[in-house]
């Protein structure tokens, strides 16, 4: 029979060898990597690891190993990790993009820097709902459609041109296109994803720059 201090360190070993520093590990994981043993098990186990600072809870729900600083102080998880992994993007599955100003501010559309940063995701049920992770807040808006790796993008674009029918300058055009993995943009697919916006996202789209890289 092994000891606990045994058991303790096969099962931190395990995680060690599925996630990096400073990932956030969500409990249902933890649950699956450690699935010869009960849920009440699970948790008094985290309990003991956490105590003995082997690992760190941030939230419910949400553990991570912790990257040190040059002084050897423990860093904190990003909440932005927890977020983007929770609803955007795991296990190289993408159900997930950042919308409004947070979108309009990474292309260069507006200095804004949002206090609540948008996220529209298939991963979440309520039509609108705002969260708070650590001491950063989220807007969720349910997709309307099935959102993956090749139609996030057009998705994107085509709400950045809902929201706006300025010219844009080179450095906006470059930014938006650095959207799409190699700066074309599928017709067939665009006309799909535009179903679900106003007509003017198309139409704005049409008299930009952007639209000589759609084929």
């Amino acid at each position: 029979m092994r000891t606990p201090s045994v058991e303790k360190t096969e099962l931190i070993a395990r995680l060690k060898e599925e996630f990096k520093d400073s990932e956030p590990i969500f409990t249902e994981e933890i649950l699956l990597a450690w699935n010869e043993y009960s849920r009440s098990r699970v948790f008094q186990l985290l309990r003991e690891l956490c105590a003995d600072g082997l690992i760190i809870k941030y939230t419910h729900g949400v553990y991570y190993f912790s990257e040190t600083s040059f002084l050897g102080a423990p860093l904190p998880l990003d909440a932005t990790k927890i977020a983007e992994k929770r609803y955007l993007k795991a296990d190289g599955k993408v159900f997930g993009y950042y919308s409004g100003l947070a979108l309009l501010n990474t292309v260069g559309l507006t200095n804004q820097v949002p206090n609540v940063r948008e996220i529209v995701t298939t991963k979440e049920t309520t039509r609108v709902r705002e969260v708070s992770i650590g001491r950063a807040r989220f807007l969720l808006r349910r997709a309307k459609a099935q959102v993956n790796e090749e139609n996030a993008p057009l998705f994107q674009i085509l709400e950045i041109f809902s929201r706006t029918d300025k010219p844009l300058e080179e450095y906006q055009t470059e930014n938006i296109l650095s959207l799409t993995d190699d700066g074309r943009i599928d017709a067939k697919m665009l006309e799909e994803c535009a179903r679900y916006f106003p007509k003017r996202a198309l139409k704005n789209l049409k008299g930009s720059e952007i639209w000589s890289h759609v084929g």
